[in-house]
């Protein structure tokens, strides 16, 4: 068809950022994370029919009544896993999750049973995109330095790039480094919900970062669901997956054994690092741990609805997680 300049333009859903300079705010990588719960369906909601669908097979009629407390029996029943388990497949969850990385994107989306609904970097500027920082480089003012300058040129290449009007964002993009923050929402079953916590809560294999989302998720679930989902996520429970693959020669095996999992002969040389992930904390000295001082926040809150969590990991005394 012929062009028509006479036409309306029409208008562009993104905001278009041509000739202005990037701007970056650094972050804490671990204290940006936000996961919010956007949509699930309320207790009450499952009341209505969790029982009917777990009881079915027995059930003469399936609009007979159910009392009260026999709804709640079979919520209980159900988020323990002594019912039909295609119950909790009924049971969707829409997650938005803030302040991540590229690098936790690629964590998130390997889990093939979820669906997802990303921050796009072709179809829009990513010019004011935070930078996310883990602790250790805070931590390390030498590095520190170095990390902003880098990600302060590179984004500068990039809008440079753009105002030419030669490279297009899909190409200029190419120069973004992976720790600018981005967003996803992503929609889980309440089975597959709970094994990408289980998965991730993993500190002797899993990063962080990852910890620090399978927290939050479950604090979600918490929330809306109480007691009633506090024994689906167990958090003293060992890494059976690391313990059986450290001596194999089919691990990357980073860091040495977590007391949880030390129960088995081992080499110092069979890691690459010879300590635990705690102790790489940066090139400055001190005991204060980002990580731990978050995870003594969330593992404090758990206990309180009855979930199993290591106790010699809750202090009291912690310095409140906005401390630097």
């Amino acid at each position: 068809m012929p062009k028509n300049n006479s036409l309306k333009p029409v208008k562009l859903p993104m905001v278009q950022k041509f000739d202005k300079p990037p701007k970056t705010e650094f972050k804490n990588n671990l204290e940006s994370i936000k996961v919010t719960l956007v949509s699930a369906p309320t207790l009450e909601h499952l009341r209505q029919y969790i029982p009917y669908y777990t009881g079915a097979t027995w059930a003469e009629d399936p609009h007979d009544e159910v009392t009260a407390e026999a709804a709640d029996q079979a919520l209980k029943e159900m988020f323990n896993g002594f019912s039909l388990p295609s119950a909790k497949e009924t049971i969707s969850l829409v997650f938005l999750i803030e302040g991540i990385s590229l690098q936790e994107v690629t964590h998130l989306i390997r889990h093939r049973n979820g669906s997802f609904s990303a921050d796009c970097s072709g179809d829009k500027w990513w010019s004011d995109k935070d930078g996310l920082v883990p602790y250790s480089i805070y931590n390390s003012p030498g590095f520190l330095e170095r990390y902003v300058h880098l990600v302060e040129e590179a984004k500068e290449l990039y809008c440079d790039m753009i105002d030419s009007r030669r490279i297009s964002i899909m190409d200029a993009r190419y120069i973004l480094p992976r720790c600018l923050s981005t967003f996803y929402y992503v929609r889980f079953n309440f089975n597959d919900c709970i094994a990408f916590i289980n998965q991730r809560k993993d500190v002797q294999i899993q990063p962080e970062t990852d910890n620090i989302i399978a927290y939050q998720m479950f604090d979600c679930l918490l929330q809306l669901y109480g007691e009633y989902v506090a024994n689906c996520v167990d958090f003293t429970n060992p890494s059976p997956f690391y313990q059986k693959m450290a001596r194999t020669g089919k691990a990357t095996n980073l860091y040495v054994p977590e007391p949880e999992v030390d129960n088995f002969e081992w080499n110092e040389e069979d890691f690459i690092y010879p300590c635990r992930r705690k102790a790489l904390n940066g090139t400055n000295q001190g005991c204060f741990n980002k990580f731990e001082a978050l995870q003594s926040v969330y593992f404090s809150r758990f206990a309180k609805y009855g979930v199993k969590v290591p106790l010699d990991r809750i202090d009291g005394n912690v310095k409140p997680v906005s401390d630097r």
